[in-house]
């Protein structure tokens, strides 16, 4: 991975990265206290209730900061940020889909409408939302205005991205779903194979969604791409089973990096005529 840094006054100076850092993990930290506190009063709605905490404290963070437009809330062109949308998740729709038509023909009970759309509601707006405008609106946003060093490839292809991305992606959204397992206010310590599997897989999937935020200038895309992910595991696995909901997610994941991935980031952002820039 090819690295270079920012020339001159852009740069940020030690103070500025360390006020950074200090910031964000004061505002994670207050998050993930609220949320044990939560679990332990509100065992059975306490992800809901967390999860619109996250929300109000990504926006609060975003605000804080008089820019939004530079925060994740307004995508470089809306067009491109939808067209996108819908193709990251046509190969999830047809990964769940599928496996629910041969239970179907096999006479298994299939997921009722109200149950689709309480999930559709939980995995895109308090999973994929609530996650992506705090950890890529505003941790993802507010590190990179300090930390600016500038990395030429990600993965297989050549694309401009941040420092801050890379350390948003580690040590703010990857490392802490080690903590699921984790309430001291319930007494719970437990941090087991699968816990570590998943933060491994959370920091690079928290590399892919940053590195699209930064193409995207917003949080749409990977809002989508990270609740389809979610979506397809366990609204699909409840109903038939894990096993096949994790394979259905994997091959549609396969096709997206596949064949989508390096297109999203290669194609042009149209940026449109006399559009003003923000002061």
């Amino acid at each position: 991975m090819s690295e270079g840094r920012v020339p001159g006054p852009a740069r940020c100076s030690s103070r500025g990265r360390l006020l950074a850092l200090v910031e964000v993990t004061a505002v994670e930290a207050c998050f993930l206290v609220a949320a044990w506190l939560l679990q332990a009063a509100h065992p059975g709605a306490w992800g809901w209730h967390s999860k619109a905490l996250m929300i109000v404290l990504g926006l609060m963070g975003i605000l804080a900061h008089g820019r939004p437009w530079e925060y994740g809330l307004r995508p470089k062109s809306l067009r491109f940020s939808l067209r996108w949308s819908a193709y990251v998740a046509a190969p999830f729709a047809v990964a769940f889909l599928a496996p629910l038509l041969v239970a179907s023909a096999t006479g298994r009970p299939l997921p009722r409408p109200v149950e689709l759309a309480r999930s559709l509601l939980w995995y895109f707006v308090f999973v994929g939302f609530a996650e992506e405008l705090f950890f890529r609106g505003y941790v993802q946003s507010r590190l990179n205005e300090a930390f600016t060093r500038r990395y030429w490839k990600f993965l297989w292809v050549e694309f401009e991205w941040t420092q801050g991305t890379m350390i948003t992606a580690i040590l703010f959204f990857g490392l802490p779903h080690l903590l699921t397992g984790i309430n001291p206010f319930t007494g719970s310590y437990s941090i087991g194979p699968l816990a570590v599997f998943i933060t491994a897989m959370a920091i690079f999937m928290g590399l892919v969604f940053g590195v699209i935020r930064e193409k995207t200038g917003c949080v749409i895309v990977p809002t989508v791409l990270h609740g389809s992910i979610d979506f397809t595991v366990f609204t699909l696995g409840r109903a038939v089973g894990l096993a096949a909901s994790n394979i259905a997610a994997a091959a549609a994941l396969f096709t997206f990096f596949a064949i989508l991935f390096e297109k999203l980031l290669k194609e042009p952002i149209p940026t449109p005529p006399h559009s003003p820039t923000p002061e």
